[in-house]
């Protein structure tokens, strides 16, 4: 189940405290304003509370509107140069609509003295300014709170990702030290010692590496295509031990997808998938295809074995965990998909964007 699925009534809570603050705040200074302001300006304590209350209203659906267009257009993500422009006209035109509904309500009731033009456009800008900066307030509050939450959320998605990559470690290690396996390799070992020891030599060096692999990557969130292969290309020698001829294997890796980033152990698990839930379940044996291709800004791996969808099934968890691994680094760039075609066929299939080293250092300079 992916992380956003665990809390699902977040953004409810989200909508109920946003218009809790809003009535508040609203609230609070419409009693504020009237009691400090109007009351004691003016006569006619009930005409001037509706008044109070259409500039408050006025305030908060300008408010609400500009809620609105910051979450479509996006307006927390923007640079400031674009930000700021944006933020000073909105202010300008929910105060200015604020300052008409005021000020035409207090004409309606002759507060004003039209002989007095200049008196009159003095207070309408002032009010216009005063509004204004009152939005202008609420703008600052609701992007800080806003960019508070975006940030938390970001180190929570962090903390998840680093959660995630440990358990994907710790379950592939476990594989590794699953007693089957190592009897496998141990008993093929044996046997090959006498006959081929060299063999058994790089044998024994793959598994101490592949070993070691499992335990040091869980310290980082991505690595090197060309790092996870000399990991997937460990496990596939000491399990072509094990299968001898029923396990065929072909590789096509583009030598520009070598630098790209991938999520640790993740395309171990695919590979070790495609053996255990297809291949291992042919009497024959079967066929195994890792193809890696650099497209534009796209990174694609796809992993074909033999076999059917029907003997996947048990992959499941393994590959909810690595779509939310996906998720939780690359957002909706990335996609995993499980497919057989044409039929006897399985293709794992990986897209995420392009990566390698160098971009993320310019990236985080």
């Amino acid at each position: 189940m992916p992380v956003s699925e665990n809390k699902p009534n977040a953004p409810s809570r989200r909508s109920r405290a946003y218009w809790v603050c809003q009535a508040l705040g609203w609230g609070g200074y419409g009693v504020v304003y009237f009691v400090a302001v109007l009351l004691p300006l003016h006569q006619g304590g009930a005409v001037q509370a509706v008044i109070d209350l259409a500039y408050c209203l006025t305030g908060l659906l300008g408010t609400h509107l500009l809620h609105s267009r910051i979450k479509l257009d996006g307006w927390s993500e923007m640079q400031y140069r674009a930000l700021i422009p944006r933020l000073l006209v909105s202010a300008l035109l929910v105060g200015l609509s604020q300052t008409i509904v005021l000020d035409s309500s207090l004409a309606l009731e002759h507060q004003f003295n039209w002989n007095q033009m200049g008196q009159v456009l003095a207070v309408f800008g002032s009010t216009v300014f005063f509004s204004a900066l009152l939005v202008g307030l609420w703008l600052a509050i609701y992007l800080g709170v806003e960019g508070a939450r975006r940030r938390h959320a970001a180190v929570l998605d962090a903390l998840r990702t680093e959660v995630l990559i440990r358990e994907a470690s710790l379950r592939s290690l476990q594989q590794q030290l699953n007693p089957h396996f190592l009897f496998n390799c141990l008993n093929s070992l044996r046997g090959m010692i006498d006959e081929d020891s060299k063999r058994a030599q790089v044998m024994v060096t793959r598994l101490a590496e592949l070993l070691r692999s499992s335990l040091r990557q869980d310290q980082r969130s991505v690595i090197s295509v060309e790092e996870e292969l000399t990991t997937v290309n460990a496990y596939l020698e000491l399990e072509s031990v094990r299968f001898e001829e029923r396990l065929r294997m072909r590789q096509d890796i583009d030598p520009q997808a070598l630098s790209a980033l991938v999520p640790p152990m993740l395309l171990q698990c695919l590979v070790e998938n495609a053996i255990k839930h297809g291949i291992s379940q042919l009497t024959s044996g079967g066929e195994l295809e890792m193809r890696i291709r650099r497209s534009a800004e796209q990174l694609q791996v796809d992993i074909c074995n033999t076999g059917s969808l029907r003997g996947h099934l048990g992959t499941g968890i393994g590959l909810a965990n690595a779509r939310q691994r996906l998720r939780l680094l690359y957002g909706d760039r990335a996609e995993l998909t499980l497919r057989e075609d044409p039929p006897g066929w399985v293709h794992a299939t990986l897209v995420l964007p392009f990566q390698n080293v160098e971009a993320m250092c310019e990236q985080s300079s």
